[in-house]
């Protein structure tokens, strides 16, 4: 499926290179209609992240995000500033779809092990950033700067154990650059864990990334930037998606 990507911070839309706060590039749709937008594109699902809140879990903008997400009639994931039991309550409360773990799902696994145990397996995506390492792909923490001691597929091994389906996994050096996705690292994953929903995130800047994405098997591609700058509209990228 085709997943429509919006970062806030300071209760604006914005787009990082690669991560990196110091890159923000802020646009001036309002929050609210671009949702309605994304909504009424076709596609079954939006992405949100609170990039304030993952900074500083005291900043969270979550009253913000709510009220402008309300109204939506399709499922929605949420990330961000989530690091307790009842970060995860709040948000599943408020109507969201899954909630999503990033670096706690790799410093703190058996915490992570407990919410999901706790919730359900089906409301969590697990979101894996990652840096080529030799033959491997290694996640990154801690905004990006801090190597993981075990490898992508540890982590995915682990949590597929417990039942979660859904992972995010984003190569670091294609975040934010609309320099095309990063077709090796899907390729590696699917080749080991065919059994898996993965979403494809960073670097998609044409339909014809789509098509290649799609037909590498990922479940879903999230488009942040390439929608933001008019690469293409998110019906021109559903309609890609099911075409092809």
């Amino acid at each position: 499926m085709i997943i429509p990507a919006l970062d806030i911070l300071q209760n604006r839309i914005v787009r990082l290179y690669q991560g990196k706060y110091d890159t923000a590039q802020f646009y001036d749709f309002d929050f609210k209609s671009r949702l309605t937008e994304y909504a009424n594109s076709g596609a079954e699902r939006i992405h949100i992240v609170d990039l304030e809140g993952a900074r500083d879990p005291d900043k969270k903008q979550w009253q913000f995000i709510q009220e402008a997400s309300n109204a939506l009639k399709i499922p929605f994931q949420i990330g961000g500033g989530i690091r307790s039991e009842s970060d995860i309550s709040t948000w599943l409360n408020a109507g969201v779809h899954q909630v999503v773990i990033g670096s706690k799902a790799v410093t703190e696994r058996e915490q992570v092990k407990n919410w999901i145990n706790q919730f359900g397996a089906d409301k969590f995506v697990i979101a894996l950033d990652v840096n080529k390492d030799g033959d491997t792909w290694r996640p990154a923490t801690h905004g990006w700067l801090e190597k993981s001691p075990f490898d992508l597929f540890d982590l995915i091994a682990f949590y597929r154990e417990l039942g979660v389906v859904d992972f995010l996994c984003t190569d670091i050096s294609k975040d934010g650059t609309m320099t095309g996705p990063s077709f090796a690292l899907y390729r590696d994953i699917l080749a080991q864990f065919s059994d898996i929903k993965v979403q494809a995130s960073g670097g998609v800047s044409s339909l014809e990334d789509i098509k290649q994405l799609k037909d590498q098997g990922v479940a879903g591609i999230i488009l942040g930037k390439s929608l933001l700058d008019n690469a293409f509209t998110a019906k021109e990228a559903v309609a890609c998606y099911q075409n092809a």
